[in-house]
This record gives C-alpha cells, structure tokens and sequence, in this order.
C-alpha cells in the first residue's frame, strides 16, 4: 500500500544559472544566520527557491523527484523515489502539507502512498529516531528550537531560539554528532587515512621542490598502497583506497572535510602554512583551479555519490556564468567527473581499484590523470549559453558531457 507502480510527480524544474543563484543564496542567508550572535534567527526561503532546490535535488539524485508549492497558510510537499524493486512496488510516493503555526512544526494528514497517516505522527517518529540513535533527547531539543512557521504564497519563514549552550552542548566533539560519526566510521578507518595523511606531511616536508602537478602527489600516494598491498598488509584494496584518497582530499581540499572524517591531522604551525601554500599553488595541466575542481569533486564522491558531485560541478559553473562570473566552463567539467571517476573506481570494486592502483602508483604525468583541455569552451556567459546549448538536457549540451567522458576513457585509468 505505501509503495506504487507509478511516481505522482514528474521532474518539472530543472538546474540553470537562476536556479543555481536561488541555491546559493539560500546558502549564504542560512550560514550567515547561524552565524550571528542572535539567539532568535529567521530563516526564510521564497517559492522560486524552492523550485531551485528541487531542480538541485532531482539533478543530485535521479531518483528523486520534489516539488513545494506555497499558498496562504500552507506548503504541499511532494516527492516521489524511485526504488530497485519490480515495477508494481517501484516508487514511493508521499504527500503532506505544512501548516503554519506559532507552536512549532505542525503537518495536516500526510499520504505515503496510500496510507494516511497524521501529520504530527511523523514528527513524533522523526524525534524517536533521532533521540534513539544520534543522541538522547538530541531530536527533542532541535523540534523545540522552532518557534513557528508563516507561509504564504511567496515565502516560508521559519522562527528559531538557539540555546544560549548551543555550541558548546550539540557541536562538542566528545558527544553528538561528532560521537555518532566516531563510532560509525562512515568514511573509512580512521587510522589508516591518519597513516596516509601523515606520510604525505613527511614527504612534503622532506621534498625540495615547491608546487609541484598534483599527479605526483597521487602517484606517491598510490604508491604507499602498492607498497602495502605487496607486504601483504592490506585486507580490503577498495578500503585503502578510500583512506588513501580521503587523506589527499583532507590535505589538498578543505579542513571541514575532516570534520566528516575524525581528527586525522595533527600539524605544527609551519605544517599549516606550508599546507595552505600548496593549496593555492599545486596545479593540474598547469592550473590551481583545475586542481580545485579534481581534488573537490573527488572528495563529494567519497562523502556522497557521483550524481551529487557531478550535479554541484554544474551548480558551480552556472553560478559562474552569471554576471560577475568567470563563465561557464567545459574544462571545470572535465575536472569534476575525472575527480568523481576516479574515487568511484578506486573505491568501487576490488577490480577496478586494481585497475587504479595499476594506473596511479608512483606516476608524475598527469596526463594519466587528465586528458589536456583543448577543445573545451570556457568563459561562456548566461545568455551565450542559453543561446548555443539551451539547457542541461539539449542534444548540445549532452554531446559536449559525452564528448568529455570519452575523452576520460581514453586515459587507461578511466577506461574500464
């Protein structure tokens, strides 16, 4: 009864540079709310934005299909899921509308599939779950910071009271969702991406030379695997992989994605300076940005999945070709789905990451890491782009994605 042979809703916003800017902006209003120094935040997202992140979400997860509309008093939120299961239980179908209210979260009748259910009981089992394996009464104290909901036909705004103990009790690292990441482990044994990232400190530190391409960064990295694998120490090549490549993103990407990880560096101040220096200097195909983009989309696939990097490597380059952007580009592209490819094989079956660890150990040319980027248009503007490739599901734009990832298939890395 709750799952069904057809989904109620069809994809019907899709990512484009409006959309893209809709998502950042709710970004930027949603960090710099919590942020601030106030107690009381207002978080507000319009109709059009919501389109936005339906368009992202439906980009990020194919599955997935979502839709908010907002009318006087209320919002109805759809989705429909697309399931691996036989065609008469295929999709799962829900249906419920928020209410506005000046006493917290409140749902009229919700329909999964078939089955209504009270609104207010999914909040309930929400607040269980979350109480009963993140932390104790953790789902109770985020339901109580919501004051109250107004919705009309434009916007949502939702009121909040952060507890003056808000950091201090729900981001310490010795409980919470620091404790629940800990114990999960979800990206990868802890000491072995520590190993990895630590023998990368010594090498730079013991290295003369000074912003060097990022393949040789990859190849001495892989090349620890090779050495491991051979000494007979590794149990799981997918796994080392994983360590291997999460302690290159740590490194070279961001320090929040250690944050996901557990504590893994461990630097001295010349450390970090030293780090940060080659962050802003290390290139791919003589480029830092192009190494941004690699190092980046790589790390989303590790934490996320291939649709969801390759959906926020469109979302960035669409945000680029806005007024004030560096433009639309096809060499960004190519950059994120090598970066996602190669995370994907290197840790999807022991197969392929043989294959990897065949390709990358102790390599320095990285173009058996990239293919070079002529060919590829860059600097490309909103309206240049919506005049020459229309949209992400034109027949241009898709022979230009299919272009690059056969141009990828020609490196005997991406090849299998």
């Amino acid at each position: 009864m709750a799952l069904q042979s057809s989904p109620h809703l069809q994809p019907i916003h899709q990512i484009d540079a409006n959309s893209a800017a809709e998502n950042k902006r709710i970004v930027q209003r949603l960090i710099q709310s919590f942020k601030s120094k106030e107690q009381t935040i207002n978080l507000q997202v319009t109709q059009t934005e919501l389109y936005g992140l339906s368009a992202f979400g439906h980009r990020a997860i194919p599955q997935l299909t979502s839709d908010v509309t907002l009318f006087k008093d209320n919002a109805l939120v759809n989705f429909s899921l697309e399931l691996p299961f036989p065609e008469i239980i295929k999709y799962l179908n829900v249906e419920v509308m928020l209410v506005s209210s000046q006493q917290g979260l409140d749902f009229d009748t919700a329909y999964i599939g078939d089955i209504a259910l009270p609104g207010n009981a999914i909040i309930k089992l929400a607040e269980w779950l979350t109480n009963s394996y993140v932390k104790e009464e953790f789902g109770t104290s985020l339901l109580q910071l919501v004051k109250s909901v107004d919705i009309t036909a434009k916007q949502i705004s939702v009121n909040m009271t952060l507890p003056e103990n808000f950091d201090n009790k729900n981001l310490s690292k010795k409980d919470g969702l620091f404790a629940l990441r800990d114990q999960l482990a979800l990206f990868g044994d802890v000491e072995d991406i520590r190993f990895y990232h630590q023998s990368l400190v010594d090498y730079i530190e013991q290295s003369s030379v000074v912003g060097l391409s990022l393949a040789e960064y990859l190849g001495f990295t892989f090349g620890l695997v090779k050495q491991r694998k051979l000494a007979g120490i590794i149990q799981s090549l997918t796994e080392e992989n994983r360590a291997a490549l999460t302690a290159l993103v740590i490194y070279f990407g961001t320090d929040q994605f250690e944050l996901l990880v557990g504590d893994i560096a461990n630097l001295s101040s010349q450390q970090k300076q030293k780090r940060n220096m080659l962050r802003a200097s290390v290139k791919l195909r003589n480029r830092v940005d192009i190494q941004k983009h690699f190092i980046y989309s790589a790390a989303l696939q590790l934490f996320g999945s291939s649709s969801t990097s390759n959906a926020i490597g469109e979302l960035k380059e669409f945000l680029d070709s806005n007024s004030g952007g560096s433009g639309f580009s096809f060499a960004d592209l190519m950059a994120d789905r090598a970066g996602t490819r190669l995370a994907m094989l290197a840790t999807d079956n022991d197969e392929s990451a043989l294959v990897v660890l065949k390709n990358l150990a102790d390599i320095t040319d990285e173009a058996l890491v990239l293919p070079a980027l002529v060919g590829l248009p860059e600097g490309i503007t909103q309206q240049s782009f919506e005049k020459y490739y229309r949209d992400i599901n034109s027949l241009v734009y898709t022979s230009m994605i299919q272009k690059i990832d056969e141009r990828l298939r020609e490196i005997p890395v991406y090849g299998n």
